[in-house]
């Protein structure tokens, strides 16, 4: 990179950054919005305009490729909690294997599950790691020359989504009913749960790890680990729209350097194989098999409609990712 440019990641925050000021602005102008006469998603949704942090999104520049993934210039996975990435991680494993190179992941080779900081050196991190994590490549930072040269803006990124309300209902019977052994029969069915029920067991239940099943992608992408930060993601409030909106811009803006795969979408597996060559042997199949044991009864309307109240910003995220996804995928060498 020619000294004084700008790096291409620096473009598309700076272009977020100009849409989200522009958005605090006018809200800061704005009436509260009223609750009566409508819900609480679409409420939160209607006075912010999100679509232009979308927008400014899906015509980023593409991430570089990463032909030659080594400890100097790493593959960082980033799992999304149940979007089948536990799979994918395995996967990687025995492609790192094949490609003699070192891997980090957690769940694997006697690393302990419940390990969410990185303090390793390798070629292939794949774990429940929030972006940000590549900060262990700081270390390797130099100044010369009257420059700091970030050895972290080598790392390559890739992450995993599932449809919203598929993923919170995989959550609930896995992380809650599942791990924390619910058997009062009132909570064996999602559908049992009144509205109020619903949301106050999303917004306080925790896994055995600590950690809730609300709003993943801004856990893991938008610098957001505090719980009940991310549950106020998806509080009823009319004071949501700015936060939320901060949120998006911060979460969109680091998604906008990965590549991302969606479970609903096997073609997205293309992206994977093309972006990262050396290990395309890990990028076959996309499934979601650590289901659990619990039975599941078929969510009824009034519950999907719950969940996707709860889930309006991860929506968001996910419906922004599909486009990304379309995008990249027009733009890849005919196969």
């Amino acid at each position: 990179m020619p000294r004084g440019a700008a790096p291409r990641w620096l473009s598309v925050r700076t272009l977020l950054a100009v849409v989200l000021g522009a958005t605090l602005g006018s809200l800061l102008l704005a009436q509260p919005i009223s609750l009566c006469g409508g819900s609480s998603a679409a409420l939160r949704m209607q006075s912010v305009p999100v679509a232009a942090l979308v927008e400014a999104f899906v015509r980023a520049p593409l991430p570089p490729r990463a032909r030659a993934i080594s400890e100097a210039t790493p593959l960082f996975f980033f799992h999304q909690r149940k979007t089948g990435g536990t799979s994918l991680r395995a996967a990687l494993m025995h492609a790192a294997a094949a490609a003699n190179l070192t891997a980090y992941v957690p769940c694997f080779n006697g690393l302990d599950c419940d390990v969410h900081h990185i303090n390793a050196t390798a070629a292939v991190y794949a774990g429940h790691f929030a972006f940000g994590e590549q900060r262990v490549m700081a270390r390797q930072s130099r100044f010369i020359d009257g420059q700091w040269h970030n050895a972290r803006l080598q790392a390559a990124c890739l992450t995993g989504f599932r449809d919203p309300i598929a993923r919170l209902e995989s959550c609930y019977y896995y992380r809650y009913i599942q791990e924390r052994d619910i058997s009062n029969p009132h909570y064996q069915c999602l559908n049992n749960l009144s509205t109020k029920e619903l949301r106050q067991m999303f917004s306080a239940g925790r896994s055995i790890y600590g950690h809730g099943c609300l709003n993943e992608p801004f856990r893991v992408l938008g610098g957001l680990t505090d719980e009940l930060d991310l549950a106020s993601l998806s509080a009823p409030s009319s004071m949501q729209g700015p936060v939320l909106a901060a949120a998006v811009a911060m979460t969109l803006s680091h998604l906008a350097t990965c590549v991302p795969l969606v479970l609903e979408r096997p073609d997205s597996l293309r992206l994977a194989r093309h972006w990262f060559p050396q290990l395309s042997g890990a990028f076959v199949a996309l499934s979601h098999n650590n289901t659990g044991r619990v039975e599941r009864c078929v969510l009824s309307e009034r519950t999907r409609a719950a969940l996707a109240d709860l889930a309006v910003g991860e929506q968001l995220i996910y419906d922004a990712a599909l486009r990304r996804v379309d995008v990249m995928l027009a733009k890849l060498p005919f196969e």
